[in-house]
């Protein structure tokens, strides 16, 4: 007990998750009225006697944590309220509840859970009180740890012996329902059975579909034959009525196109006479046309050359506007300056007006303070009236002394004055006359400017002129000489243009040829080992042999060659990658070719090898070789058929393209465009062609039309006559600056030589001023010498240094107060005047008379600018009627060509329908002849279809084909379009061989078939029956399929539940075991583990326990004593609670079989794994603590709680109750 309370760390305090805080029963089984038990502490026992509660306290645990009732030893939810007999339990409305007061790990918060028996029987709950459903109360629980349908937190009595004598598949069952992988079960099941039976099921149908498949191909086989039979016969039939009808089918053919060509000839003949005598009218009146054109031109040439005229008689006329318009708009630009200056002088006058009164106002405050000044002064200096007469005594005597003087003194100040004055005006002339001097500058600096530019451009439009001059000439003398060259070009072109067409190179290719060559080119270009199309790398040696090699080499003719098999490679995953049509590659270095039989080329006649008439560069060999092989060729049918057919076969083709094989067959005819193919070995001669043309073309681009080049000398004409006019008025204008600056030079000049004439009168001024200066200095300090000597006594006696001493002070103070107020006087009369003038100055009528001289400017100027526009308008209209006439001239040019070509034609066209007149004539006849002939073979081949009984298909209203005879019409809709198509003589003679062979070959055929028509029905019904066993077996193959799915995905599912929950207690299993069983004597414990009996599907089979305690050999579980299977049973569901572990672990007197030593160890186990330090000092051993309530009647146990919570027997009451004892209080050190 002290051992346990010495590590006990506090009851409120733990390492991990939250705890029941406490419980709150209200009339549970044995537990009446309003119940609080509690506080549970981490690790609490609850103790008591037999039969007094203790069990039913943790069925109130286990209620209010969501156990049914069936587990809290009660049928229904009825039988766990609280009822002290029977009376009570049959009263209505009684109630009982349960409340969970939980604590939230971290914050301690608390979340209170209620389950109640409702009067009705049922449950409810609540979560703080708040009603809520069973799912979402579930869900809580889960959030926190809490497993209700694993019981994850709780063992009930005897719930330890069941695990301990559990056998191997029971165990399994227990560790499903940990993992929740038994929630799968059902499902898997399920799914298991419907598994099973698909499998059947499809086995079924399949061995069903194998029966009726091979009845099917006996029966097979039987209705071919008899189909074959029918066929052949209805074949036969309908080859010799083919055979026939396309016999009359050409007949008719040909008469049509006879009796067409007939009279296409005969209206072809009076066609080319009518058109004779057409052409000859149209001659006559393209001449008339052609002569009144020549005159229309030579008519617009001559009013363009008129107006050109009325167009230069303008141009002066407008240039003398212009330079009129251009002085006006100088003048009014001047007129304005003039007119800013004028106002910034008016707003200068107005300033100085304000400058003037203000100073006006200064100085009469000047004075009127002088004035109180003189006032204010006294004569400082106190005389007696004796010396006040002596004073007067002396400066009279002295007054006389210095009179001269004094006179000649008041001469020279008037004439200082005089010269500061004259200086003054001297200098204020000279000022205004260096200001138009700068002015005068400035005019010349602009004017300069100006000529500067006229002086610089006038060199280059004379260069320019030089230049258009010297480019007129040329294109004259190019004019009269590219002429004939033009011509020439023309002419060259021309026949390129009638070769081409011979070669019928006008004719747009495909677009898969188009981009065949396209895509070669780009091949080409990017794979170095791409040597190109076989079209361009080799041709027929001469033309006659091109459609023959077109056929023989057949679709090698658009195969790419290659140099290696690794660079064709390239080029296909180039057109896979660009999503371009497939080609065929022909590797030079891999490719396999037979080589050339030489007896071949000695067989005579003109038969000749394929080969030999292919022109090409020998490094390509084995690639024309691979094409052509040993293929001959031959001029006629039927040499070629000789050699094809007779003897020793070989694979030849005719110059005409009918290509006979070894086997004997022969293919031949217009159709599959062989013609046309075989023009691309003209390709590059019509490329050549081309390029050739475009040369030329290009050539006549350069050159240029002589109609342009006239155009190109007409404009540099006009050119050369506006510069020419550019540089007239350029000169012009040159000479009246010049004359502008050279007056202004002049006046310039004059003005520096009036300054040069007052700049010596200026200094005999100075040199006056500085004479007369010296001589008043000199007249003042002698008058100042007189007068100290007369007044040194008088001085003496009034105590002053001498007399000037008291002037100075005194008098001459006054005397300077007068001379002040005098200058003020002087200065106040003088603004008055000045003000007086700048009153009177009339500032508006300079702007008033310059903004009427520019208003009549103004008039000048849009006078003139009328008279230009007007003058611009009649030459603008000129110069439209000049460019008219140009259209017109140019239209008519235009027709007159049109009409020298026609001209042309005609002319070629009179000489060819002459020629035709005879030749159709002839022809005419020759078609008559062939016409009879046709006739009496349509009568012979109908007689035949009477003698045979062949019913040849006609059409129901002959009025349909817009016939009016009464004889049969024959439909021929039934031929094939290969047979209606038009052929040549020898495609029509190999068709009929090869009708006649058919028919031979059905004949026979027919004589050795033996069928049996009965089969016909007998395979349709089989056909069926097997469509739909078919669909029935991929119906079941589906299904099994989407059951397999569907019940691997559960499979797994189930799997991965199981080995998560079985890896986790496996693991820990050994450990906790360990913990339960060492001691001192054995520190190291037991060993336990588990084994699976099948790992592939181990929810299927068992599971081994096997558990060793220490200095035991192994066992089986049943050989275990009752502690040993307790302990081992006991590591086994701590093992299970730490794989999903709830916040607390609570349980039910699991210490019933175990000695003191056992009990002390589970103890601490448990302890270890509650309290805080404890726990802290375990979190190494990968354990999870958690709060545990163990129901315990050994003190041994109970002694290391932190709490004990006593359950006792109220017999007054009858019920029980509980008392909560706190053993962390008791800790003993």
């Amino acid at each position: 007990m002290a051992a346990a309370a010495a590590t006990s760390g506090g009851h409120g305090s733990r390492a991990v998750g939250g705890r029941i805080h406490r419980l709150e029963v209200e009339n549970f089984k044995s537990y009446k009225g309003t119940q609080t038990i509690g506080p549970f502490y981490d690790f609490t026992a609850i103790i008591g006697p037999n039969g007094a509660g203790k069990s039913n306290l943790m069925d109130a645990i286990s209620f209010v944590l969501g156990v049914r009732s069936a587990h809290l030893r009660g049928a229904q939810l009825k039988d766990l309220i609280y009822a002290l007999d029977d009376r009570d339990k049959e009263e209505r409305g009684r109630r009982a509840s349960v409340r969970l007061v939980y604590n939230l790990p971290g914050t301690g918060a608390e979340l209170q859970f209620t389950r109640a028996i409702t009067g009705a029987g049922g449950s409810e709950y609540r979560i703080d009180g708040r009603v809520v459903t069973w799912d979402d109360y579930n869900a809580k629980l889960r959030s926190l740890g809490i497993l209700v349908k694993a019981r994850n937190f709780l063992v009930f009595q005897g719930d330890v012996e069941s695990i301990a004598s559990k056998n191997p598949k029971e165990l399994t069952a227990l560790l499903e329902q940990i993992a929740a992988s038994d929630e799968l079960k059902r499902e898997y099941d399920d799914l298991e059975t419907q598994k099973s039976t698909a499998e059947e099921k499809s086995a079924l149908v399949y061995q069903e579909k194998r029966t009726i498949v091979m009845e099917r191909k006996q029966k097979k086989a039987q209705k071919e034959e008899a189909e074959k039979h029918l066929r052949l016969q209805q074949d036969l039939k309908l080859l010799k009525t083919d055979h026939l009808l396309w016999q009359l089918y050409t007949i008719e053919k040909d008469m049509e196109k006879i009796e067409a060509e007939l009279e296409e000839e005969r209206g072809s003949l009076q066609q080319a006479r009518e058109e004779n005598q057409s052409s000859e009218n149209e001659l006559a009146a393209k001449k008339k046309e052609q002569s009144a054109f020549l005159k229309k031109i030579t008519m617009c040439e001559k009013n363009m050359a008129k107006k050109k005229l009325d167009i230069d008689k303008k141009q002066p006329e407008l240039l003398k506007l212009k330079e009129q318009i251009s002085r006006l708009k100088s003048k009014i630009k001047s007129c304005n300056k003039e007119i800013d200056k004028k106002k910034d002088d008016n707003k200068k006058h107005l300033e100085e007006m304000k400058r003037l009164q203000s100073a006006l106002a200064d100085v009469t405050s000047a004075i009127e303070e002088l004035n109180e000044q003189g006032q204010d002064k006294g004569v400082k200096l106190q005389l007696a009236d004796h010396q006040v007469q002596e004073y007067h005594r002396i400066k009279e005597d002295a007054g006389m002394r210095t009179a001269k003087l004094r006179d000649e003194k008041e001469v020279l100040d008037k004439e200082l004055n005089a010269d500061i004055e004259a200086k003054k005006n001297l200098e204020e002339n000279m000022q205004q006359l260096r200001s138009r001097v700068d002015e005068i500058s400035s005019q010349e600096s602009e004017l300069q400017t100006k000529l500067n530019k006229i002086l610089q451009s006038i060199p280059k439009h004379e260069e320019e002129l030089t230049h258009l001059r010297e480019e007129h000439n040329k294109i004259a003398k190019e004019r009269q000489s590219s002429g004939s060259k033009y011509q020439t070009l023309k002419q060259r072109v021309d026949e390129i243009d009638t070769q081409l067409r011979e070669l019928k190179a006008d004719k747009n290719e495909s677009e898969r040829d188009a981009k065949f060559s396209e895509t070669a080119k780009s091949l080409k270009r990017l794979f170095p080992g791409v040597h190109g199309r076989m079209t361009e790398l080799c041709r027929p040696s001469q033309k006659k042999y091109n459609l023959a090699v077109t056929v023989a080499m057949g679709k090698f003719m658009d195969a790419v060659v290659v140099e290696d098999e690794s660079t064709g490679k390239e080029c296909i995953k180039y057109l896979k990658e660009q999503r371009l049509p497939p080609q065929t590659f022909i590797p030079l270095q891999s490719v396999r070719v037979k080589p050339i039989i030489e007896r071949l080329r000695t067989l005579g006649g003109s038969a000749q090898l394929i080969f030999d008439v292919i022109q090409f560069d020998r490094a390509l060999e084995k690639a024309v070789l691979y094409a052509v092989g040993n293929t001959l060729v031959c001029d006629k049918l039927d040499e070629a058929k000789t050699l094809s057919w007779s003897g020793e076969r070989y694979k030849v083709v005719t110059v005409d393209g009918i290509l006979l094989t070894k086997s004997g067959t022969m293919t031949g005819g217009v159709s599959g465009g062989m013609e046309a193919r075989s023009n691309k070995w003209e390709d590059s001669r019509i490329e050549s062609l081309k390029k050739k043309k475009n040369q030329l073309e290009s050539e006549m681009a350069e050159l240029g039309s002589p109609r342009e080049l006239q155009r190109k000398e007409l404009a540099v004409s006009e050119k050369i006559t506006g510069l020419e006019k550019k540089l007239h008025y350029s000169n012009v204008e040159q000479k009246n600056l010049k004359e502008k600056l050279n007056k202004l030079s002049s006046e310039k000049r004059n003005i520096e030589k009036e300054i040069d004439h007052l700049e010596p009168g200026k200094d005999e001024l100075e040199n006056r001023l500085a004479k007369n200066e010296r001589e008043l200095k000199k007249r003042e300090k002698k008058i100042n010498e007189i007068v100290d000597k007369i007044y040194k006594d008088f001085s003496m006696s009034v105590g002053v240094k001498n007399i000037r001493e008291y002037e100075e002070k005194q008098l001459k103070d006054a005397q300077a107060l007068q001379e002040r107020k005098l200058s003020l006087s002087n200065q106040l009369s003088k603004l008055k005047y000045q003000l007086q003038y700048e009153q009177k100055r009339d500032m508006h009528a300079p702007i008033a008379k310059l903004k009427d001289t520019i208003d009549s400017l103004e008039k000048e100027l849009k006078s003139l600018q009328e008279r230009e526009s007007s003058a611009k308008a009649a030459t603008e209209q000129i110069s439209n009627q000049m460019e008219e006439l140009k259209a017109e001239a140019e239209d008519w040019k235009l027709k007159l060509d049109e009409c020298e070509t026609a001209i042309d034609e005609l002319k070629k066209q009179n000489d060819s329908v002459a020629a035709a007149l005879a030749k159709l004539d002839r022809q005419l006849k020759l078609k008559e002849g062939q016409l009879v002939q046709l006739r009496s073979r349509q009568r012979e081949i109908h007689e035949k279809c009477d003698l045979e009984q062949l019913k040849l298909p006609t059409v129901n209203d002959p009025m349909d084909t817009g016939s009016s005879s009464q004889e049969l019409v024959l439909d021929y809709s039934q031929l094939s379009e290969t047979y209606l198509q038009d052929m040549r003589l020898s495609e029509r003679d190999k068709l009929e061989a090869e009708f006649n062979k058919k028919i031979g070959t059905l004949v026979a055929e027919i004589e050795r078939t033996a069928p049996n028509l009965k089969a016909l029905d007998q395979y349709e019904v089989l056909q069926t029956k097997e469509k739909e066993v078919s669909e029935k077996f991929e119906a079941a193959r589906k299904e099994e399929r989407e059951v397999a799915d569907k019940y691997n995905t559960v499979k797994q599912r189930r799997y991965e539940l199981f080995m998560e929950a079985f890896d986790h207690i496996s693991k820990g299993i050994d450990k906790i075991y360990k913990q339960l069983t060492k001691s001192h004597t054995h520190p190291l414990g037991g060993t336990a583990y588990l084994n699976l009996e099948n790992e592939d599907e181990p929810f299927l089979h068992g599971i081994k326990y096997t558990a060793m305690p220490p200095t035991k050999r192994f066992r089986d579980m049943e050989q275990l004593s009752g502690g040993e299977k307790t302990v081992a049973a006991l590591a086994l569901l701590f093992a299970i609670h730490s794989f999903r572990p709830s916040p607390f672990f609570i349980l039910d007197e699991v210490d019933a079989a175990l000695d003191n030593l056992n009990v002390a160890k589970v103890a601490g186990f448990i302890r270890s794994k509650s309290c805080a330090r404890a726990g802290e000092e375990q979190d190494g051993d990968g354990g999870c603590g958690f709060q545990s309530i163990v129901i315990s009647l050994k003190d041994s146990f109970y002694d290391k709680a932190e709490a004990l919570v006593g359950v006792y027997r109220d017999s007054e009451r009858s019920c029980s109750r509980t008392l909560t004892f706190d053993l962390t209080k008791y800790k003993e050190a």
